[in-house]
C-alpha cells in the first residue's frame, strides 16, 4: 500500500479509537470499552499515538484500572482472538492489533458496529477492516451486517452455530438482520 493510503487508514484508525472511548465515556458502550481489553500502559501508549494533542494522560490507579478489566464480557477473549489471527501480513502490526481490539469492544455495543466505533457509516468500516484484517473481510463475501458476521464466525470457530452480538436484540434492524429460522430462505 502507499503512503496515502496509510495515512487514510490510519486516520480511520483514530476515529475509531476515539469514538470507541467516547461511546464507552458516554455510556453507549459498557464501561469496560474505555480499556480496549488493553493493560492500561497500552491504553496511554494508543492515545499518545492517536491523539497527540491530547498531551500526557493522568493513569488510574491500579485498582481502579482492574475494576476496568474485571468488567470483561464472556466471549470477548475468543472474539479478540479470532480478530487478532486475522491481522493483514502486509500491514503494520501494531495498528491491526489496536483495531482488532477496537472492534472486539465496540462489538458490545447495540447499534451497527461501524456507529459503536464513531465512524461515519458502513464504508469507513469497510475500508478499516479491508486495510487492516483483509482475511475476515474477504471471507464476509455476502455483504452480512459485520456484528452478525463476526459472531457468525465465532461461533463456528467455538461450535455454538447460533451465536448472535450481545446486545443485538436491542437494534431496530434486528428482524431484518437476524430472521427467525422460519423467515430463513432455504
Amino acid at each position: 500500500m502507499d503512503d496515502f493510503q496509510q495515512q487514510c487508514a490510519f486516520r480511520l484508525l483514530t476515529r475509531a479509537v476515539l469514538g470507541v472511548l467516547r461511546n464507552a465515556q458516554d455510556g453507549e458502550l459498557p464501561l469496560y470499552a474505555w480499556t480496549l481489553g488493553l493493560p492500561q500502559q497500552a491504553v496511554l501508549e494508543v492515545l499518545a499515538t492517536c491523539a497527540p494533542e491530547l498531551g500526557s494522560m493522568e493513569a488510574l490507579t491500579d485498582v481502579q484500572y482492574q475494576q476496568l478489566l474485571s468488567l470483561q464480557p464472556p466471549l470477548h477473549t475468543a472474539l479478540l482472538d479470532m480478530l487478532l489471527a486475522n491481522r493483514s501480513a502486509a500491514e503494520n502490526a501494531q495498528h491491526s492489533s489496536w483495531l482488532a481490539h477496537v472492534v472486539a469492544v465496540a462489538s458490545l455495543g447495540s447499534r451497527h458496529l461501524w456507529e459503536d466505533m464513531g465512524l461515519s457509516g458502513r464504508h469507513e468500516l469497510n475500508q478499516l477492516l479491508q486495510y487492516y484484517l483483509y482475511p475476515l473481510y474477504a471471507r464476509n463475501q455476502a455483504d452480512i451486517k459485520w456484528k452478525r458476521f463476526l459472531y457468525a464466525e465465532l461461533g463456528e470457530q467455538l461450535g455454538l452455530p447460533q451465536l448472535k452480538p450481545p446486545q443485538c436484540g436491542r437494534c431496530q434492524e434486528h428482524a431484518a438482520c437476524l430472521p427467525t429460522l422460519a423467515e430463513q430462505p432455504t
